[in-house]
C-alpha cells in the first residue's frame, strides 16, 4: 500500500456565537474560505446549506455540504445549542491546527473538541 486514504477531522464547536450559525451568508462565506484559503483545496460545484429540524428545537439548524475535488466539507449546526459540527474529510493532507483554529474564530467558539483521524 502506498499510504493513508485519506485524513480527516471531526469538529466540535461549543459555546458559538448564535447569530454566526443562523446567517445563510456567513456560513457560505466560512466554507468558501475554509476550502480556498486555509485547505488550498478546489470547490467542487456549490454549497448546500439548508435548514433543517424545525419540529425540534434541539435539532434545528443549517446543514451544509461542500465538495471539494479531495473530498468533502461537511456541517451541522445547532444555533439553540450554540454548537457547530464540522466533517472535513481529505484524500490530500491537511493541517489540523489551522482548520481547528479557523473556525474557533470564525464562530467564536469557548471550548472545541477536535479528533483527528487517519483513514486506511
Amino acid at each position: 500500500m502506498a499510504g493513508p486514504f485519506g485524513w480527516e477531522l471531526l469538529l466540535d464547536l461549543f459555546d458559538c456565537d448564535e447569530a454566526i450559525l443562523s446567517d445563510q451568508a456567513r456560513l457560505r462565506q466560512f466554507v468558501e474560505a475554509l476550502c480556498d484559503d486555509v485547505l488550498k483545496m478546489r470547490r467542487y460545484g456549490d454549497c448546500i446549506i439548508c435548514w433543517f429540524g424545525s419540529e425540534d428545537i434541539d435539532t434545528e439548524g443549517f446543514s451544509v455540504v461542500q465538495l471539494i475535488e479531495t473530498s468533502s466539507v461537511v456541517g451541522h449546526l445547532s444555533p439553540h445549542r450554540r454548537s457547530a459540527y464540522w466533517d472535513v474529510f481529505s484524500c490530500r493532507p491537511f493541517s489540523e491546527e489551522q482548520v481547528t483554529e479557523f473556525a474557533r474564530r470564525t464562530f467564536v467558539a469557548g471550548r472545541v473538541a477536535a479528533q483527528y483521524l487517519v483513514r486506511g
